[in-house]
């Protein structure tokens, strides 16, 4: 399926802003199952861009604008084209036996098996393991999917209980939450377990005719395991499924601390800003575009 993707993020500023320095990850990631075929990405006024990768691989555009300005849009379009995940079929390593290779596998992916700034392994997180931790015989494939399903089955879908900021611990208060935060509970579990895992960033591509509770999100977040005999695999715990071809990837880290679609600071004498982002996924035959805005503030005031 190919897709084409409009990422519109809008500041307005009570006052002009200048010097005004963001980070930008909107770049959807070529892999086996997904090949970015174009990539613009524009900016008014204009400004100095700057494209590097960070220390995951992730495409980063740093922009800059220096001259005073009332407004700042940053619009990203681009042309994925999203395959089925391959078939795999990872060895059924029980954990008895997985954990007797846990020194070399920490050594190897040291950044996926510690803690983080939004994954801490607090003493809140550690009883939540504990009373869902793999039996010695269990699979590492069979942990992971329980572990997907069961995060989501002890917590709603709950846009008001959380914020972007939020890591394990404020989840586990609230009860609830939303995609970013069931992607870092569950890591923080499987972490716990010696299992390496990462959080994804990216788009879910609606479904033509099928109704979703996380249409008015501007991006999506899930997870990805290394599984033995089958690599980094997909795993998308709001959904309590595998990733599919609906899933589309721009960028990989510890936590969302290492992937915002946007992150950066300004100056100004005024004391307020607003942030608007829209985004319109259209899949290749489909007549009209799914447009999703959310309005948030990513954005700090030097």
């Amino acid at each position: 399926m190919i897709y084409r993707i409009r990422h519109t993020t809008h500041f307005t500023y009570d006052k002009p802003a200048y010097e005004s320095h963001n980070e930008v990850r909107v770049t959807p990631r070529s892999s086996p199952n997904q090949n970015c075929l174009s990539f613009d990405i524009e900016v008014s006024p204009k400004a100095a861009v700057l494209a590097y990768e960070d220390s995951f691989k992730n495409r980063v555009h740093a922009i800059s604008v220096h001259a005073p300005h009332e407004e700042l849009s940053i619009v990203a379009t681009s042309v994925v084209e999203r395959m089925p995940p391959r078939a795999s079929t990872p060895l059924r390593v029980p954990f008895g036996e997985f954990l007797a290779e846990d020194a070399a596998r920490s050594a190897e992916h040291f950044e996926f098996l510690h803690p983080s700034h939004y994954v801490p392994f607090s003493e809140r997180l550690r009883k939540f393991f504990w009373s869902a931790r793999p039996a010695p015989t269990e699979t590492v494939l069979e942990y992971a999917m329980r572990m997907v399903r069961y995060v989501r089955d002890q917590f709603e879908y709950e846009k008001d209980k959380t914020h972007v900021y939020s890591g394990v611990d404020d989840i586990l208060s609230a009860g609830g939450g939303v995609c970013q935060d069931f992607a870092h509970l569950t890591i923080g579990l499987l972490r716990l377990a010696g299992v390496p895992s990462r959080y994804v960033s990216g788009y879910l591509a609606p479904r033509p005719g099928v109704e979703s509770d996380y249409a008015d999100q501007a991006s999506h977040a899930w997870i990805e395991v290394l599984l033995p005999g089958a690599g980094w695999t997909g795993f998308d715990p709001t959904l309590r499924s595998r990733t599919s071809d609906h899933h589309i990837r721009v960028a990989v880290g510890r936590d969302y601390g290492d992937v915002p679609p946007l992150r950066g600071v300004f100056r100004s004498s005024g004391q307020a800003s607003d942030m608007r982002v829209e985004l319109t996924i259209q899949g290749e035959g489909e007549s009209d575009p799914t447009v999703q805005m959310v309005q948030q503030q990513n954005q700090s005031q030097q």
